[in-house]
C-alpha cells in the first residue's frame, strides 16, 4: 500500500462527507509530523461509522465519525505507548462489547490509560480482509519498537 493510494482514498471519502466533523478531525490529524504519509492504512465507510486509520513513522493516527450522533474523534498513538493488542472475531462480537457499531472482527488497541481505548471494527468481508492486512503491518512495526 502506498501513501498515494491512501491519500486518494481518504480524499475521496472526505469529499463524500464534505461539511462534517470528519474533515475537521482530518485537518487535526494531518497538521503535524508525518501527516498524510502512510506505511499502511485501513478505512471503514459504513452507515454506523466512518474510520480512517493509518500508520506512519510517527505512530498511528485514527479519525472516526459516527454519522448518527455526529460524534467525531481523533487519536494519535505512538507505537511505544501501546501495551498490547486484543483481537476478537465472531458473528456479532460487538454486541457483547457494547461498541455501538456492527462488526465481526474487533481489534482492541490496549493503552495504559483509563480513557481513550481504541477499537477497530470490521463488519464486511472486505473490511475484515483490509483490517487484517493493516494489523499485520502495525504488528510488524510494533514488534520492532523499543
Amino acid at each position: 500500500m502506498s501513501s498515494t493510494a491512501f491519500e486518494t482514498r481518504a480524499k475521496a471519502l472526505l469529499q463524500v462527507y464534505k461539511g462534517t466533523a470528519l474533515q475537521e478531525r482530518w485537518a487535526e490529524a494531518t497538521s503535524f509530523g508525518a501527516a498524510k504519509q502512510a506505511k499502511a492504512f485501513w478505512i471503514r465507510d459504513s452507515e454506523d461509522v466512518v474510520n480512517i486509520v493509518w500508520l506512519n513513522e510517527d505512530g498511528i493516527r485514527d479519525i472516526t465519525w459516527l454519522p448518527d450522533t455526529n460524534e467525531s474523534m481523533f487519536n494519535f498513538l505512538r507505537l511505544k505507548n501501546i501495551a498490547t493488542f486484543e483481537i476478537r472475531e465472531s458473528e456479532g462480537v460487538t454486541s457483547s462489547l457494547r461498541l455501538g457499531v456492527e462488526g465481526h472482527l474487533v481489534v482492541h488497541v490496549v493503552v495504559p490509560a483509563q480513557h481513550g481505548q481504541i477499537y477497530w471494527v470490521a463488519n464486511t468481508e472486505n473490511e475484515v480482509r483490509e483490517l487484517q492486512t493493516f494489523l499485520k503491518a502495525v504488528l510488524g512495526e510494533y514488534a520492532h519498537t523499543p
